[in-house]
């Protein structure tokens, strides 16, 4: 068994792979534990499948995600399509989760549940994507339970007792739409091959609509290191906050790279404003228990910074990212909203 799993290892070091061809199964998981704390955004999680790389849209996509600002496939040998489907749970606590009584001076006790589905089209210049996500705050996001049994059957955290404050239910629907553009291409050489440095940089900007998130912001994104793919950096927003990409670009009209199977270690940098006008988990409201949970101002997330760490070889890839919340003091959150994401990915 050893030699054969020896053998199949080496095997698939050197293989090469059509990236073209490959569909991707992603878990995203994300916590604040690995920053010391346990407080407003705890914990979140998703689980997703991104389509393999299409140089066109199918006849039912191209009648109407076709005809959207930035998502036309161009015809053939144009930009790349693809599509992604994916659930997603979201908890948000207060800095003390051993308290029973109302906190109105923290984070409530909320939960997010939801399903999402989206559509991009770009190359290494640009790229646009669309996502309608539907679900729901509040009890039916079984984020009580979740806790409870991480915290307490586990033995992970101190037993969450303030689960009667929580939100009530409350359906959720959200529209994302985001365009992103290459202010700077490195050679096309430099790409995917394992061992040589490249770097790129873009800006972009993302609108949301909806009683998920409503907001608009604008971002500037560096990439940077050995082996980096085309494309633009997979940032792993929550579905509903932001919208599910693969965005790794294979340009459908030439020979697909070679040395896939290498190993691949870069960095990608974001900075993001943005202006906020409604955010589900921060205008309050009635909770389960009959009390009223007091709003959030100014709303959280205004100055944000992410920065990830993204190591892959083929079938396999691991990204890490840092969110950074900058002024958070005049929120109302008695904690940091900062969090980790990490994120596993098998390519099929």
């Amino acid at each position: 068994m050893l030699l054969f799993l020896a053998s199949f290892f080496l095997i698939a070091q050197g293989a090469s792979v059509d990236l073209r061809n490959l569909s991707v199964v992603r878990f995203d998981f994300d916590n604040d534990v690995f920053l010391g704390k346990d407080n407003s955004f705890t914990a979140g999680w998703s689980l997703q499948l991104h389509s393999r790389l299409n140089d066109v849209w199918g006849p039912g996509y191209a009648k109407w995600i076709g005809r959207v600002p930035g998502l036309g496939d161009g015809g053939r040998g144009g930009p790349i399509t693809r599509w992604a489907v994916g659930i997603s749970q979201v908890i948000i606590t207060p800095k003390n989760v051993g308290i029973a009584a109302p906190q109105p001076n923290d984070a409530p006790w909320a939960g997010m549940l939801g399903a999402a589905v989206s559509w991009s089209a770009y190359d290494n210049r640009r790229m646009a994507a669309l996502q309608v996500y539907a679900g729901c705050v509040g009890p039916c996001s079984a984020a009580e339970p979740v806790q409870k049994f991480v915290h307490g059957d586990l033995g992970l955290g101190p037993v969450p007792k303030g689960w009667d404050n929580q939100l009530a239910n409350k359906a959720l629907f959200n529209v994302n739409y985001e365009y992103r553009y290459k202010l700077f291409v490195d050679r096309p050489a430099r790409y995917f091959t394992p061992g040589r440095f490249a770097h790129d940089l873009s800006v972009g900007s993302h609108v949301g609509l909806g009683n998920v998130e409503t907001l608009i912001w604008g971002q500037v994104e560096y990439r940077f290191g050995w082996g980096l793919p085309l494309g633009f950096t997979k940032a792993p927003d929550p579905p509903g906050w932001g919208i599910m990409l693969d965005p790794v670009y294979v340009d459908p009209t030439t020979p697909p790279p070679s040395r896939t199977r290498g190993l691949r270690a870069y960095f990608s940098l974001m900075g993001r404003v943005a202006h906020v006008t409604h955010m589900a988990l921060a205008e309050g409201g009635k909770t389960v228990n009959g009390g009223e949970q007091p709003k959030l101002r100014p709303y959280p997330g205004r100055y944000v910074t992410l920065a990830g760490l993204h190591v892959a070889r083929l079938p396999f890839a691991v990204h890490v990212t840092e969110y950074r919340y900058y002024r958070q003091g005049r929120s109302g959150i008695a904690g940091s909203s900062d969090w980790i994401n990490l994120s596993f990915e098998y390519r099929f």
